[in-house]
């Protein structure tokens, strides 16, 4: 019989709200048993900045969940944003004193470790490393246990964040009598089940305009590669639009959800829109076509942003997969056709990989609960530490049951 051990739980703490899911492996998959959402407190760019607000509000969504799912995991895997995150990637092999021998798990491990040694800042964290590939004899491998070498390296990728935003997470959990498992970026997780391989290995983007920021993962190669948050998102053009008009935000989020779409050619007709201005009675008129050029101006902002930075790492023109994209702030209308025109490049909305998720189908079609669905597939065993023989018997979800079971 399963214990709450067996099952799995996921939060994705993000600006404007807060996600739960808890899950088992079902059918080789993750299956999803419960979901809950509630408006994230405490929370501004992604990251938590009032941990009891924070708490409260990650109370409530636990509560939310539990009504309908009696399952409880003490440990839970959370998302990690930060404006001030860094990433690097690095390969420092191993020799073993210049003989072949048989790779085990332990040199393994040790690549790895070797790999993601080095200097950091004290006001830092190094989140797990990723490990895109290893170095065999310099010949690129995924999975080197069992092969013969006398030199093996680790192409790990390591994100650093805040030390702020990694205690302001694990304050936040304690006081809901939960312990942290995994901190994985928020990017990444949303990657685990929005980017194949296939992808991975032609080079995509993964772009994710949140609430309060907005997020890129870069992948080239089969591996990530590049990872960085900006400060502007969907608050923003609700700001823009509030500025622009003198009304309140709430009036310009209402605006913006009802009017907003992001096609500025001659086939759109133009219209008076009522609202009304702040502190004002009286009724005001505005045309669509201006609110329409109001709302456009910070998504350009966005993509200005996103090709300067992939020009600056001198990634530009190794995306031949083009954009994956999600994120609140995607769902206006036309957001895919504006992209292409942007970046000149395939430009596709995310979707969930259903060969590692399974479960009600109002979870896997919300783009709300892909970086916690993400959270929830980063769990699966790590393929490159599993002996070949048992990986080829078993699969990755084969191997994480007969866990279950020690």
């Amino acid at each position: 019989m399963l214990s709450d051990l067996d099952f799995f739980a996921s939060i994705d703490v993000g600006s404007s709200k807060i996600a739960i899911l808890i899950a088992n492996i079902e059918d080789n998959k993750f299956h999803v048993l419960g979901h809950a959402s509630s408006p994230s407190l405490g929370v501004k760019n992604g990251v938590i900045v009032n941990v009891e607000n924070a708490a409260q509000a990650i109370q409530n969504v636990i509560n939310k969940v539990n009504k309908n799912c009696k399952h409880k995991p003490k440990f839970i895997d959370i998302n990690v944003s930060d404006l001030h995150l860094s990433s690097r990637n690095q390969n420092r092999p191993i020799s073993f004193n210049g003989r072949e021998k048989t790779i085990t798990q332990d040199d393994v491990l040790h690549a790895i470790q070797n790999s993601s040694a080095g200097a950091l800042a004290t006001n830092k964290k190094n989140l797990e490393p990723i490990v895109n590939h290893f170095t065999v004899d310099e010949q690129i491998e995924a999975s080197p246990i069992g092969m013969e070498a006398a030199v093996l390296g680790a192409q790990v990728h390591l994100i650093s964040v805040s030390n702020q935003a990694i205690n302001n997470i694990s304050h936040s959990l304690r006081a809901s009598d939960l312990g942290v498992d995994k901190i994985i970026l928020d990017s990444i997780a949303s990657s685990a089940v929005c980017v194949s391989q296939d992808d991975k290995n032609t080079g995509v983007c993964l772009l994710d305009i949140g609430a309060g920021v907005t997020k890129l993962s870069v992948f080239v190669k089969g591996g990530v590669v590049f990872n960085q948050v900006f400060d502007i998102g969907g608050n923003t053009i609700t700001h823009c639009i509030a500025q622009a008009y003198d009304i309140s935000f709430d009036e310009a989020e209402n605006l913006k959800k009802t009017y907003g779409t992001l096609q500025t050619d001659s086939t759109i007709k133009d219209q008076l829109i009522k609202f009304k201005k702040t502190g004002s009675t009286e009724d005001h008129y505005l045309s669509l076509r201006e609110l329409i050029s109001v709302i456009e101006k910070p998504y350009k902002e966005i993509c200005t942003m996103v090709k300067r930075s992939l020009k600056n790492e001198k990634l530009d023109r190794t995306i031949k997969s083009g954009f994956i994209v999600l994120g609140g702030a995607s769902k206006i209308k036309y957001c895919e056709n504006f992209l292409l025109k942007e970046f000149r490049a395939r430009s596709r909305m995310a979707k969930i990989n259903r060969d590692l998720v399974s479960g009600d189908e109002k979870v896997l079609t919300n783009s709300a609960y892909f970086s916690a669905l993400g959270l929830l597939a980063c769990n699966t065993p790590k393929s490159y530490l599993q002996e070949p023989e048992r990986l080829q018997k078993s699969g990755l979800f084969g191997t994480m049951q007969e866990l279950f079971k020690l």
